[in-house]
């Protein structure tokens, strides 16, 4: 099953109906892992893990356990790599998908923000001066302000 597909939902809603267990459809799922998506992009700008590590505001060690698949970032970390690595929207949110993290939304004002931010194409400090600017912590900040909740 290929669940890189708007119907991959629905598919294994099918499948079950057709009295398939769960099990055996998470064993023929292909989920990329988070990790081998990054390192598809590192490899397309030409650019150094550790400068990735750098810009983004990660340890050098830390990046390197999520190109192994052995940490699982926080969204706040997909979404700074994800600028690092001048990702555009659709890919951001399939980054966010495969890290296990929510989508940005429309209903949540720093995710629109960010969303707005990322289609134009802004670098990781404009977006992060913008949401300060509005009352938001930046994508560095581990604080979330009372607006964002």
């Amino acid at each position: 099953m290929n669940t890189n597909t708007p119907g991959a939902t629905q598919s294994a809603i099918d499948m079950l109906k057709r009295g398939r267990t769960a099990d055996e459809i998470i064993r023929e799922l292909k989920f990329p892992a988070v990790g081998a998506y990054l390192f598809e992009f590192i490899c397309k700008r030409d650019v150094s893990i550790l400068a990735v590590a750098e810009q983004a505001e990660l340890n050098r060690t830390s990046l390197y356990r999520i190109l192994e698949g052995q940490l699982n970032p926080a969204r706040d970390a997909l979404l700074r790599l994800s600028r690092v690595l001048d990702m555009s929207l659709d890919q951001t949110q399939t980054l966010l998908k495969y890290g296990n993290a929510a989508a940005l939304s429309g209903v949540r004002a720093r995710d629109i923000k960010i969303m707005d931010g990322i289609l134009k194409g802004r670098p990781l400090g404009d977006i992060n001066e913008a949401l300060t600017a509005s009352g938001f912590s930046d994508l560095s900040n581990k604080r979330r302000n009372k607006k964002e909740d």
